[in-house]
């Protein structure tokens, strides 16, 4: 546990909450794991790799709308806690008999990068992602919090060098420096957390094609080039992009069906459909203007603002 409240404490000052008020509320729990399971000796972490893949091969047929690659893979968290339960089970009988734990993934919480990062499976890239010697960035992390002590490993040494391509690559300038993320400005969090809000217009046109989440800052990461083929835990459900055509013509139903189990749900059909007319306004092409016109008059306000923003920077198609 050494060390864990402290290199919080640097991770903390580094981090603009950006309206994220969950951020904000669990820091004092966050801080240390013993403040969530005031039983906790040791931490044990893993990670998940998940399918990167390319966007090269992706069909052509009118514009598209790209999503996150972690979001085109089955919904993990069931996998993983299913996972770790089964782990837990074996340590409290088997490992060390009588012990007791908690199990975590990415909604408790507890902060899954430091203790990943002391526990040696990788160190804080500049984009604040935890990047692994070995299995770069694409990953899920999840842990256990044991009640017993147990021999740490050695923490990760920083690899990422003079490297700053990920700050460079970032589209709407979300870094201020070094693991310094402006949640306010990064697109994930806009596209994922805040989905049911207007975004800012001086944000938007750099959105670009982006529905869900964003990978701008690991695609270009050395570190994902090269490494070994993801673990055959998840699979992948959904293209990298989709018509967006068609997302702007579904109903919530056909929402739901279309992305059942995967993490593109927790935009809500609401959310996807102004990040759809988003990145239709961004795209200008004249064959959308039909489908986001028809939204202009939607009864949920921030879809309807968005949908007269994007149709606005739509030219008419031209008359024969």
């Amino acid at each position: 546990m050494e060390g864990g409240p402290e290199a919080f404490e640097r991770w903390l000052k580094a981090e603009r909450h950006g309206g994220l008020r969950g951020l904000k509320e669990s820091a004092a729990v966050r801080s240390d794991i013993r403040r969530w399971h005031p039983e906790a000796r040791s931490v044990l972490m893993l990670a998940f790799s998940y399918p990167a893949g390319s966007l090269r091969n992706a069909p052509s047929e009118g514009p598209r709308g790209r999503l996150a690659r972690y979001s085109v893979v089955q919904e993990y968290h069931d996998e993983i806690r299913g996972r770790l339960k089964r782990l837990l089970a074996w340590f409290t009988t088997e490992a060390a008999p009588g012990s007791s734990g908690r199990l975590f993934v990415d909604t408790s919480p507890v902060l899954e990068r430091l203790y990943a990062r002391l526990a040696g499976l990788g160190w804080a890239g500049k984009n604040a992602v935890l990047l692994s010697e070995r299995l770069g960035s694409y990953l899920f992390l999840g842990g256990l919090s044991v009640d017993r002590e147990l021999a740490p490993d050695a923490p990760a040494q920083d690899g990422c060098g003079d490297c700053a391509l990920c700050l460079e690559a970032c589209p709407v300038s979300a870094f201020a420096g070094p693991r310094v993320l402006d949640a306010g400005r990064c697109i994930a969090c806009w596209t994922i957390e805040r989905s049911r809000e207007p975004v800012p217009e001086a944000l938007r046109e750099r959105f670009g094609d982006r529905l869900f989440g964003c990978d701008a800052c690991q695609e270009v990461c050395p570190r994902n080039a090269g490494t070994k083929p993801p673990c055959a835990v998840f699979e992948r459900r959904l293209p990298l992009s989709v018509p967006l055509e068609s997302l702007l013509s579904a109903g919530p139903g056909e929402f739901k069906e279309r992305f059942r189990g995967t993490p593109v749900l927790r935009a809500g059909w609401e959310g996807l459909l102004r990040s759809a007319l988003l990145a239709a306004g961004n795209a200008g092409d004249p064959r959308l203007r039909p489908a986001v016109e028809a939204l202009t008059s939607h009864p949920d306000p921030v879809v309807s603002e968005q949908a007269r923003w994007s149709l606005a920077r739509l030219p008419r198609a031209p008359r024969l």
